[in-house]
């Protein structure tokens, strides 16, 4: 593939991704709606009494949770296992992003 230029190609439509990623700030907007929803993600577990695995302030937040509460969400939300699953609680991981939206943030909040 290479020898026949198809791999050149492919690396033009990565270009125009960042291309468009870069005009009028769009990166920089979409970044900054993930970060705000991650926080609101994180004060909403901070209310309902969950601990921070650490403090993050990006787009992916980490809880530690009980067994229970991580079988009962797994059901309706997608979230990562972040590491092994201990005896009765475990490390989380959830991550917002461009297309997240506040109603789903707050039905998830819901759920616990």
């Amino acid at each position: 593939m290479k020898l026949h230029g198809a791999l050149l190609a492919k690396g033009c439509l990565l270009g125009v991704q960042f291309l468009a990623l870069f005009k009028d700030d769009l990166y920089y907007r979409i970044g900054r709606h993930a970060d705000r929803l991650a926080e609101m993600l994180k004060d909403g577990f901070i209310v309902k009494g969950y601990c921070r695995y650490i403090d993050s302030l990006t787009n992916q937040q980490f809880f530690i949770l009980p067994n229970g509460v991580i079988d009962r969400l797994s059901e309706n939300v997608g979230f990562e296992l972040w590491g092994p699953r201990g005896e009765k609680k475990s490390v989380v991981r959830f991550v917002t992003d461009w297309s997240t939206t506040e109603e789903e943030v707050t039905t998830l909040l819901n759920f616990l």
